[in-house]
């Protein structure tokens, strides 16, 4: 006899678990897809992995160190070009990457897809036979075999029991056939669960691995978004000290100038500015707010503090146009001539020292320092625009000619020179007076910056 209640069908390939593992690789797909791009000075290397530099907010947690931005305005211009080089050769092996990656996603979503289809065709194949088996069973119950047989016994003529016999023997290959394409169906839909399965672990596998390159391209990103901010620094700083130097040298002023912005635009391009959905005069203190901390020492400071701009918010330190007393801006009335040098008060003693201590030395100190903040918010004017933003935060690079930030520059607070020796630019560290320099001039509180060897301040920047 049949058995009325064949056991059910196991579900193909876990219908849930497939979804899941199909809903992830199409989360990975979006990641490849949104990861943002720094755009670059040159075209773009990859077109599998779409982005815009517009995705790049301008406040990240990426965003470069103080010391990292050091690093980068110290460094000499061949070692910035090794890392910019270096830098995109590594965001182009992560787009490859990246790029690879998602074909390999694709190709295992296609092939679990079409498991998973193949294990529910056979399932329902092995439904349909159960279901078949089933209404044979129920048949059996209610009409056993044996009345068809006792029913055959009670046929008199010859003929008619030879045909009633022959039905029966039809009916039951018929149903023995059934029974037979029901347990071939489940070995089929059993197999065919077991390869969705794999299927599956092979694109869940693939979609992991795939997350990987992701984050390797979104490292990669945001290196490049640090670089430019740096490099952004870098230029403000240079193009700072180009002005100051202009008044000592300007054919120096003019091909660091060059050199500057040639080694800017050999780097990624600046992230988009802040959103315009917030003035930017707004961000400025209020005219009965607090005036803010000064950056740089009044008359009577005993000593310069250091500071960096923030990175991400625009600085409140920046002299405003029309400054009201009391700001910390170093104007005219708060520097004075030492050794011949214009200098900010609080520094003309120690410049005073220097120089004579470089004269007995035989050697004959001159050149610049205190530069007016007023030049240069014109030239932001002129080169970048009369907005506050244009004129006080936007990147140097942004600017037409590329025009420092005000406030940037050593020289505007009066704690910086450029020192020139004999009436000559000092442009080598192998001068005597940069010999002589480099071994007094500590005690006297200014250190050389490593890339100007004419060029000593309080803090070495």
């Amino acid at each position: 006899m049949l058995n009325a209640d064949p056991a059910p069908i196991r579900a193909a390939a876990g219908p849930s678990r497939v979804a899941a593992v199909m809903s992830a690789l199409v989360s990975v797909l979006v990641l490849v897809a949104v990861v943002p791009a720094t755009a670059q000075a040159g075209p773009p290397t990859t077109t599998t992995v779409s982005a815009t530099p517009s995705a790049v907010p301008p406040s990240t947690p990426d965003d470069p160190s103080p010391a990292d931005s050091a690093d980068v305005v110290s460094a000499s211009r061949d070692q910035v070009r090794a890392r910019v080089a270096a830098l995109d050769e590594q965001t182009r092996a992560a787009e490859a990457a990246a790029a690879e990656a998602q074909g390999r996603v694709d190709a295992a979503r296609a092939r679990a897809a079409d498991a998973q289809a193949k294990a529910d065709q056979a399932a329902a194949a092995a439904a349909e036979a159960t279901e078949q088996v089933r209404s044979y069973a129920v048949e059996a119950f209610v009409r056993p075999p044996a009345q068809d047989s006792l029913s055959t016994l009670a046929i008199e003529e010859s003929r008619d029991a030879a045909y009633a016999t022959d039905m029966l023997h039809i009916v039951a290959e018929r149903r023995r056939r059934v029974v037979d394409t029901m347990t071939a169906a489940r070995v089929v839909a059993e197999q065919d669960r077991a390869a969705a399965s794999t299927a599956a672990d092979a694109a869940s596998a693939e979609a992991e691995q795939a997350r990987t390159q992701v984050e390797s391209l979104r490292s990669a990103r945001a290196q490049q978004s640090r670089l430019a901010s740096q490099l952004d620094d870098r230029l403000d700083r240079m193009l700072a000290e180009a002005a100051a130097l202009r008044e000592v040298d300007s054919r120096a002023a003019q091909e660091i100038t060059a050199q500057e912005v040639a080694l800017r635009t050999s780097g990624p391009a600046t992230p988009a500015a802040p959103s315009a959905g917030v003035p930017v005069a707004a961000q400025r203190p209020a005219p009965g707010a607090p005036a803010p901390t000064p950056t740089v020492p009044g008359p009577t400071a005993p000593g310069p503090t250091p500071t960096t701009r923030p990175p991400t918010t625009p600085a409140t330190t920046v002299p405003p146009t029309a400054p009201p007393g009391g700001t910390g801006m170093v104007t005219w009335s708060d520097v004075t001539k030492a050794g011949g040098i214009w200098v900010n008060k609080s520094i003309a003693g120690q410049v005073s020292g220097l120089v004579a201590a470089a004269k007995a030395a035989g050697i004959n100190l001159s050149g610049g320092g205190y530069r007016d903040p007023a030049e240069q918010i014109t030239l932001r004017r002129a080169h970048c625009g009369t907005s506050d933003y244009a004129i006080y935060w936007m990147p140097a690079s942004q600017c037409h000619p590329p025009t420092a930030q005000p406030g940037r520059s050593m020289h505007e607070r009066g704690l910086a020179l450029d020192l020139m020796s004999n009436g000559r630019l000092i442009t080598s560290r192998s001068d005597p007076a940069f010999v002589w320099l480099a071994a007094n001039a500590g005690r006297f509180g200014f250190r050389n910056l490593p890339s100007e060897p004419w060029h000593w301040s309080t803090n070495g920047s």
